[in-house]
């Protein structure tokens, strides 16, 4: 079962990777006309999977689990979108993706203090995880070097750094209390009735930041084929999928574990930013891809042991 939770969350990371380079191939649209048309998709599909289900789940659905969806939905995908977007306006789009980055280094202290273990155990996991940890920060140091190096720091950057700060905390509550929730499911609810309760309540949760979309750069949009291309991918694949796998990949895995295989949707962005630019990475970005795989490697044989003498908390 672990090494299925490990195959799901990369291929989540492999579809969420899209969602990068989506602003780049749509030069004419606003990142936020993208969101909104990758949620509008999403909230769709998950309305039209759940109303085939309703009959069977409908007394399975409680006001808690309603409550639960909106809540994960908003900061897991509107709220820290929105988040992200201002963050990079304000600051930098090199500075933004590092603090992103860093979400597996804080699923990591999470596990390392909430799941129980003696105090040999702790230490030992802590040692173990010192060497791949720091792989993965270096490679987000030189992935992220270039943008780095030539940092201007406009009017409102802290304001942008503190944005950042504010989103990465977003996702990294919305992957501790989104594991608990899927390990705690209604029998017979299952992983897939709850990835669409869940595209629900993030569709619910972006409509209270709509008078806000000003902040964010607008919604201005052309509907082309294009937009409703990559609508419907992001939609469908990164969202509606990679939800379902990253939900099974939270089920069967610690959170510590679950949050290094985060890191497969960075590289996987940079692979399909490599493509759409028609170019080789340089001699950093193979460097930075090469840290990032071997600190995923180490840090999964770190947890698979640990994993071996403890259970994560429900």
């Amino acid at each position: 079962m672990m090494w299925t939770g490990i195959a799901a969350g990369l291929a989540a990371g492999a579809l969420w990777g899209f969602a990068f380079i989506a602003p780049a191939a749509l030069p004419g649209q606003s990142p936020l006309a993208v969101a909104i048309g990758r949620y509008l998709v999403y909230a769709a599909l998950c309305a039209l999977l759940l109303a085939r289900e309703w009959r069977r789940v409908r007394a399975l659905i409680s006001g808690r689990l309603v409550r639960d969806a909106i809540v994960l939905g908003l900061i897991g995908n509107a709220f820290y979108y929105c988040l992200l977007t201002l963050a990079v306006r304000y600051a930098n789009s090199a500075v933004a993706s590092l603090i992103i980055g860093t979400i597996p280094l804080w699923l990591a202290l999470i596990d390392l203090a909430h799941t129980p273990r003696s105090a040999a155990q702790r230490h030992a996991l802590t040692l173990a995880l010192l060497l791949p940890l720091s792989l993965v920060a270096t490679g987000l140091v030189l992935i992220n070097w270039a943008g780095l190096s030539q940092l201007q720091a406009p009017q409102g950057f802290l304001i942008g750094v503190l944005l950042a700060v504010i989103a990465a905390a977003s996702w990294t509550a919305f992957a501790v209390f989104n594991a608990r929730v899927v390990r705690t499911l209604p029998t017979g609810f299952g992983n897939s009735n709850w990835t669409n309760l869940l595209g629900i309540g993030s569709a619910l949760g972006f409509l209270p930041l709509l008078p806000f979309a000003g902040l964010a750069g607008g919604i201005p949009y052309t509907l082309t084929p294009a937009l409703i291309a990559w609508s419907l991918l992001l939609g469908i694949g990164s969202s509606w999928v990679g939800s379902w796998l990253w939900n099974l990949a939270s089920q069967r895995l610690p959170v510590g574990l679950v949050g290094q295989l985060i890191v497969a949707e960075t590289v996987f962005a940079l692979i399909y930013g490599f493509v759409l630019g028609w170019r080789w990475p340089s001699g950093l970005e193979l460097a930075a891809i090469g840290l990032f795989v071997a600190g995923v490697m180490l840090g999964i044989r770190a947890f698979s042991r640990a994993h071996a003498h403890t259970e994560p908390v429900h």
